[in-house]
């Protein structure tokens, strides 16, 4: 077997022990053994402790190599070729051996044992007529340890709540996460050039992705990018056995190619804690269908026998506004109700605890159109305010809003309305920055932002790649309703680059985003159900 560090006593080769070994062999390379001509496979080693403990044995290399050089008739300068021939006398590589680990399945996943060695995939096609046997083999690159846990990111209580946050949580107090895990679909080199392909591969991400979500133990999680195909083969298996039920949501358009190979938006919650009373899908595309068939009565009531010029002109800028709202983005409404807190089964109707609303979007990303992240959200308010304001429904709306503090969307969302004079909505032509005039850009809800109430600030970020590194992920709650008690620090930057040296994605953290998550009470006759918990 081939191995991962000259240093034939290296530990790392066959152990689990702390480090990525592909990451750790560049790390040191003797340089006489460059100026002498020794091939890599002598002179490259994982750690400057390998090297200190290979070199009496490897400086041995050293004295042979120079000897044969001062004896050639070349000089110093021998042919490549010769000095191969010299490497297989003096540095003689280890004859391969290879185990059969595996011969009926057509999966096989790498255990502790694999790291530091190279696994050999053997297929066999035997002909109908004459029994002869076609082989073609291909070996994988040099299994690594499975990166350690990245350091534990602290619960930290509400700066401005009176009442502490117990070592575990409170009966009534619930825990909410929302994460955009980053869909297969768009994890791609072109994104991502410094990640490596391995660790941008799914069946990599999906076990990081698997560990973190069951550390945080969240009871109800807000998931967007969840690729359709990912849903019902991973996602879904997992949280049913985790004691989850949960809904997806996929964006309206068609799939990537393979059928399920489009992302969406998932919410999971604790079946012993919820149960889901109502559910409300959001398509954008249909809502921007409707608002501007709106828009077109409105302009044949006002404009009654136009110009046929007119007309056309009007029609052919609906048109571009069509293109320019319909993205294909989704969001989800769920009611859930409280199971009471003494564990009762809910059977009569007198022992329902209180209705929570639960809301999850992913907002069109492109920065060049602001102006649609603006009216996405300002539909969905909408939306929220038909389901929850007639009834008092405390509200939690999670997701990715592609939007910075900066923008008109958190403007919208913290002071419950916005100017039509906002930059972000005048910043398509004015011809169809027009089409909003109609619109009542306010709503009634009343949020506050979750993170800004217990850190008294919003995070450093929540996106950190290689070309941007901002806050575009939100939990967005109403304060008369719910209390915050406690919130999930982020990480310094330097944190997340400490173990692979570059930004997310990476080999310890599977999506360019990081989740936020937090604990929540209801108030005390926050809704209809006289807050009973």
């Amino acid at each position: 077997m081939r191995r991962a560090c000259a240093n034939s006593e290296c530990t790392r080769q066959t152990t689990d022990g702390v480090g990525n070994v592909l990451l750790l062999v560049a790390n040191i390379e003797c340089v006489q053994c460059c100026r002498l001509g020794i091939t890599r496979n002598h002179s490259c080693f994982c750690s400057s402790d390998c090297f200190r403990l290979a070199w009496h044995k490897h400086k041995q290399l050293h004295d042979a190599q120079a000897l044969v050089k001062a004896q050639s008739r070349y000089g110093d300068d021998i042919p490549w070729k010769a000095q191969l021939h010299n490497m297989e006398i003096f540095c003689p590589l280890p004859k391969e051996s290879w185990l059969k680990v595996q011969e009926e399945n057509r999966s096989y996943t790498p255990s502790a044992d694999d790291v530091g060695y190279v696994i050999r995939v053997e297929c066999k096609a035997t002909m109908r007529i004459g029994g002869g046997v076609l082989t073609k083999t291909v070996d994988t690159g040099i299994v690594l340890p499975f990166p350690p846990m990245p350091p534990r990111r602290q619960m930290l209580a509400n700066v401005n709540e009176e009442r502490l946050m117990p070592r575990l949580r409170q009966i009534g107090v619930f825990r909410v996460l929302t994460y955009n895990v980053l869909a297969e679909i768009y994890a791609t080199r072109q994104m991502y050039p410094y990640c490596p392909i391995w660790a941008l591969s799914w069946s990599f991400r999906r076990e990081l992705l698997r560990r973190e979500l069951q550390s945080y133990n969240a009871d109800i999680i807000c998931l967007q990018e969840v690729q359709g195909d990912h849903y019902k083969s991973f996602f879904a298996p997992m949280m049913d056995e985790w004691g989850y039920e949960g809904w997806y949501l996929k964006k309206s358009r068609e799939s990537m190619g393979l059928e399920g190979k489009v992302d969406g938006c998932a919410v999971f919650y604790k079946r012993n804690r919820f149960i889901l009373k109502e559910r409300y899908p959001v398509e954008f595309n249909e809502l921007a269908n409707a608002f501007l068939n709106q828009v077109k009565n409105e302009y044949d009531l006002d404009y009654q026998g136009p110009s046929m010029a007119a007309r056309e002109m009007f029609l052919s800028l609906l048109n571009k506004m069509r293109q320019r709202l319909q993205r294909d983005n989704v969001a989800q409404i769920a009611v859930l109700e409280v199971v009471p807190a003494n564990n009762e089964t809910v059977a009569r109707k007198s022992q329902s605890g209180p209705l929570l609303c639960i809301a999850n979007v992913h907002i069109f990303s492109n920065p060049k159109f602001p102006d649609v992240k603006m009216w996405q959200t300002n539909m969905l308010a909408k939306q929220l305010e038909r389901v929850t304001l007639s009834r008092n429904v405390p509200t939690i709306l999670c997701g990715d809003f592609n939007s910075e503090p900066t923008s008109a969307v958190y403007d919208f969302m913290t002071r419950n309305h916005v100017s039509f004079d906002h930059p972000d909505i005048q910043y398509p032509p004015p011809q169809l920055a027009n089409f909003y005039a109609s619109l009542d850009l306010e709503h009634s809800i009343g949020f506050a932002s979750a993170y800004a109430s217990v850190f008294g600030a919003e995070p450093e970020y929540t996106n950190y790649t290689g070309r941007w590194t901002g806050v575009v992920d939100y939990v967005w709650y109403t304060p008369a309703m719910l209390t915050p008690f406690a919130g999930l620090k982020v990480h310094p930057p330097h944190v997340l680059e400490s173990y692979s040296k570059t930004a997310l994605p990476n080999c310890q953290f599977l999506s360019d985003h990081v989740p936020l998550c937090l604990d929540f009470s209801i108030k005390a006759g926050a809704n209809n159900n006289n807050g009973r918990y």
